[in-house]
């Protein structure tokens, strides 16, 4: 990721980061149409969610530029969600379900050059998820999660 990338990709998430929640919502809702079977994996109705997932991604967005800082929180997210039964492949979903909603969002502003820093900085940072999803024992359990409109 370059200095332009970082730069666009954190213009872009200043358009969005005050409806992030509303953003994250989305997400999950276009997810769940990529891959209804991914449904199962959210059992425990809480915002909390929501709120947690809105509020990290802004940590890390706002905070691109210091991703190698960030590596060890990045990674110890991806060991959490092997908890949920998270594989490798659901980031490509993810990606997919993210990018269409940043689309439908910013509209016009949604430029090919902030699709592809915004492909990259997605790619980064779901490498170093998927890295810490890999360096986790499979003995736990999957734990439960559940969205709001899940039912």
């Amino acid at each position: 990721m370059t200095s332009d990338d970082i730069d666009m990709v954190q213009r872009a998430w200043s358009r969005i980061s005050l409806f992030s929640n509303e953003f994250v919502r989305e997400i999950y809702q276009e997810l769940f149409r990529l891959d209804p079977g991914l449904l199962p994996m959210f059992t425990m109705t809480d915002e909390r969610l929501i709120d947690k997932v809105a509020q990290t991604l802004n940590t890390v967005l706002t905070s691109l530029e210091q991703i190698d800082a960030l590596r060890f929180i990045i990674r110890h997210l991806g060991q959490q969600h092997s908890r949920y039964g998270v594989a490798p492949e659901h980031f490509t979903l993810v990606k997919v379900a993210m990018t269409r909603v940043m689309a439908r969002r910013l509209g016009e502003h949604f430029t090919p050059p902030l699709a592809q820093a915004w492909s990259a900085a997605y790619d980064e940072i779901a490498a170093i998820m998927i890295e810490g999803l890999q360096h986790v024992p499979r003995a736990e359990a999957p734990a439960d999660m559940t969205l709001p409109w899940h039912g």
